[in-house]
């Protein structure tokens, strides 16, 4: 190991500009060495004429000369470093020197003209002999054996494109004289030129992809930060919810606790009342039974006149005057505890559905930047969104008796409809006077709905949904601008079933005739569709539909100088009719059943 001192020494003899060894070293006048070149370029880029290390300056650039003792100091110096080097003997995985004995010296270069490696004592004579200097050397390898000829044992000098194989001269001579070959430099410097194209490309597809890593990962970044935020923003809707459904719970018992206090005075002045009576009852019976120890007649029919009337009239006066009792169930808590369990049931199916179709509608949703970037549309079975709508949407329907039409006739339990010649005409309920329809006792004004008919028994039929305010007193199927959203099925003049749409952009046919029919309806998204139970596929669907209505401006302005409220959500009701005047036609709504 090198000492400090050494060390030391070895770096005195380094320019403090290039670091490296003097080459030409020349002496400023302040007495610092530097190698001629090296000061000389620094005075030509800094524009200043100063010495690096002291930053003394000059007012001319001195005239420098090579300190030529300086100088073979240096080259004395580097020659003994060398020879110190080449004593180093070869560890495991260097080159040795071919020449030496045992233990074999590191080599300093290889000679591919002798085909040996050599110490820098060994190499000596390549550097000194005049025939020796015209051999090449180069780095020590210690594969010699690889770039030499097996047939001719001769040095590798060509290259043959052919076989993509190194040839020799006489290899050359004897079978590729008229091959595409090349002598080694030519090959090696072309082969570099592809080596250096291949690298640039490749460096270009790094840079790219290692863009494209820096904007995933940017992309990733922002997208988590938004997807915090949204939970965020989520957890806020849903604390508000909580702190609103508290605040509705408070309220409630607010009014709970201030009508069962009202209802407790009631009764604590009723129950005062009561004993003030029960106390001057009390005072008369008293005033009775003294009576009744008075011996004296004359003193008592004195005493006493206003009993002279009978007994049982006395009595009875005074029960009549007495405070009519009251009824205790008005304070009872558990009527209170039923109709809040009612409610709360329903809101709770409710939120339910509505919270069950939201993480349906976020779980199939695409992507992270949707809002940002055009997403390519993903094809979604039906029956999975037909599943989620069923479970999260369905609704009990039942038939309006009173809006059928006279030739209708509506089961008992408002279920079942069917085609009924020759009934009276009833005067009472808001009828269909023309066709054969009859709605939905039911109507929606929010959110969405859902129920299934079963169509297989009546040749001709019409569902779909209708506005509140549609003319009952129509000719014509209900179209969009009367107010109304269906689809209806009937037997051509061929007896094949097709079927007619209520806005009339399609007429439909299908390959087989569906048995079950389901209704969806979406009041917000202004939706309207028709699903065939049987291969579970969408028949027809509305998009787009005028459920709400803006009311004009001097129908507002009646309704305001009036006192009332103008809302412009119109309730939607389920419509069902029959086509065919056949007596066996008939609907059924029947109870929505899930595919498992």
């Amino acid at each position: 190991m090198a000492s400090a001192s050494s060390l030391l020494y070895e770096e005195q003899l380094l320019c403090s500009i290039c670091l490296d060894a003097f080459n030409e070293p020349v002496t400023t006048p302040c007495g610092h060495n530097y190698c001629k070149s090296c000061i000389t370029g620094y005075w030509v880029s800094s524009n200043q004429i100063q010495c690096p290390l002291c930053k003394r300056k000059f007012r001319k650039r001195p005239q420098l000369q090579v300190n030529t003792e300086f100088r073979d100091m240096v080259e004395q110096f580097n020659n003994m470093k060398v020879r110190g080097e080449d004593d180093i003997p070869a560890k495991p995985g260097e080159v040795p020197c071919d020449i030496c004995f045992e233990p074999k010296r590191k080599a300093q270069k290889t000679c591919l003209v002798c085909l040996a490696s050599y110490c820098q004592t060994h190499l000596e004579p390549h550097q000194r002999v005049t025939t020796l200097k015209k051999h090449q050397l180069i780095d020590p390898v210690s594969n010699l054996e690889d770039r030499v000829c097996k047939k001719h044992d001769k040095m590798f000098e060509f290259f043959y494109y052919a076989e993509q194989v190194c040839i020799c001269s006489m290899c050359l001579k004897d079978n590729h004289a008229t091959h595409g070959t090349v002598p080694l430099e030519h090959a090696f410097r072309e082969r570099k030129a592809q080596v250096g194209s291949v690298t640039s490309e490749l460096k270009n597809m790094e840079n790219i992809k290692s863009r494209n890593i820096k904007e995933i990962k940017s992309f990733l970044e922002r997208n988590k930060r938004r997807s915090e935020k949204e939970i965020a923003d989520i957890a806020e809707v849903f604390t508000a919810l909580l702190v609103s459904l508290q605040r509705s719970q408070a309220k409630l018992i607010e009014v709970i606790q201030e009508k069962q206090k009202a209802a407790r005075k009631e009764a604590e002045d009723h129950l005062t009342k009561l004993e003030q009576e029960v106390a001057e009852l009390r005072r008369k019976r008293s005033e009775m039974e003294q009576l009744l120890q008075i011996d004296d007649h004359f003193h008592l029919l004195q005493s006493c006149p206003s009993l002279s009337v009978p007994a049982h009239t006395v009595v009875s006066d005074a029960l009549t005057q007495a405070t009519q009792p009251i009824d205790l169930t008005d304070i009872s808590q558990q009527s209170f505890v039923e109709k809040v369990k009612k409610t709360g049931a329903q809101v709770e199916k409710m939120l339910s559905n509505k919270i069950e179709w939201l993480i349906h509608e976020v779980r199939l949703a695409d992507g992270c930047e949707a809002a940002e970037r055009p997403v390519k549309e993903v094809w979604t079975p039906p029956e999975d969104k037909l599943m989620m709508i069923q479970q999260c949407n369905a609704v009990d329907v039942t038939l309006d008796t009173y809006s059928a039409n006279s030739r209708l006739l509506v089961s008992a339990d408002g279920k079942q409809l069917r085609f009924h010649k020759g009934l009276p005409f009833a005067l009472f309920g808001r009828r269909f006077q023309h066709q054969a329809f009859v709605l939905g006792k039911e109507g929606f004004s929010s959110g969405r709905f859902y129920y299934e008919v079963q169509v297989s028994g009546s040749k001709g039929w019409l569902l779909g949904v209708v506005k509140e305010s549609l003319n009952r007193e129509i000719l014509h199927y209900p179209t969009p601008g009367d107010g109304g959203w269906t689809l209806g099925g009937f037997c051509d003049q061929i007896q094949e079933m097709c079927f007619v749409t209520s806005d009339c952009s399609a007429r439909l046919f299908m390959r087989q005739t569906p048995q079950k029919v389901g209704v969806f309806v979406d009041y917000e998204k202004g939706e309207v569709s028709f699903y065939d139970m049987d291969d579970r596929s969408v028949i027809h669907s509305h998009k787009r539909c005028a459920f709400i209505e803006t009311p004009t401006v001097f129908k507002a302005l009646l309704y305001s100088m009036a006192g009332t409220s103008l809302s412009g959500r119109q309730k939607l009701y389920p419509i069902f009719g029959i086509i065919d005047d056949d007596p066996d036609n008939m609907l059924e709504i029947t109870p929505v059943t899930l595919v498992t």
